[in-house]
């Protein structure tokens, strides 16, 4: 019995060895399994602290289906989000238009095509601010019953117009990926709203 716990003690030591060394050891500047996972974490716990940095500013409505947005970063540190020019930021924007009591809901079309999909991101700077243009009728938006395409000015041949008294509510939803927390990329939901004048 003796041997067997001296056995299973030897091989527990010798197995924390490898794992310890395999944990802190990496060969000619290649990054291994370890090290990869143990910096994703940090990543994640970044974007996990740093989910309340985000938010929209202002809101700037323009009659004719225009949304400027302003993401404005409140931490200390700097903060990145996705690039609208990816599968990965591309579909994160939704946007409801309340008009007298009824609701009409837009969103980003998910089904876009690209020319080149890496998962690029901008970085806002510690206490800065990046602007986001959003163009109802400029294509890549689904609304009204329909989804537009690239090129295609509005929604099946209507435009949608906002009118004064609409409210205007904008939501940037961007989903938890495994590329979000790799890269260290903000991710969770925030909205504005903006009063038609």
């Amino acid at each position: 019995m003796k041997m067997i716990q001296l056995g299973l003690m030897i091989f527990l030591s010798v197995f924390c060895g490898c794992l310890t060394n395999r944990l802190t050891t990496s060969t000619g500047g290649a990054t291994n399994a370890a090290d990869k996972s143990l910096e994703a974490a940090d990543n994640s716990m970044k974007v996990s602290n740093s989910i309340k940095a985000l938010t929209i500013g202002k809101v700037e409505v323009s009659r004719t289906g225009n949304i400027a947005v302003e993401l404005a970063n409140s931490s200390k540190e700097p903060l990145k989000v996705w690039k609208d020019s990816n599968s990965w930021g591309a579909a994160c924007w939704r946007v409801l238009v309340i008009r007298e009591g009824k609701v009409k809901t837009f969103f980003r079309n998910p089904d876009q095509g690209f020319t080149k999909n890496n998962p690029t991101f901008v970085e806002i700077a510690a206490g800065g601010h990046i602007e986001r243009k959003l163009d109802l009728n400029g294509g890549n938006w689904c609304g009204l019953g329909h989804c537009s395409i690239y090129n295609e000015r509005g929604f099946g041949g209507e435009k949608i117009s906002f009118e004064a008294n609409d409210i205007v509510i904008v939501i940037y939803d961007v989903p938890a990926t495994q590329e979000a927390r790799d890269i260290g990329v903000w991710y969770g939901v925030i909205a504005a709203t903006a009063n038609v004048q």
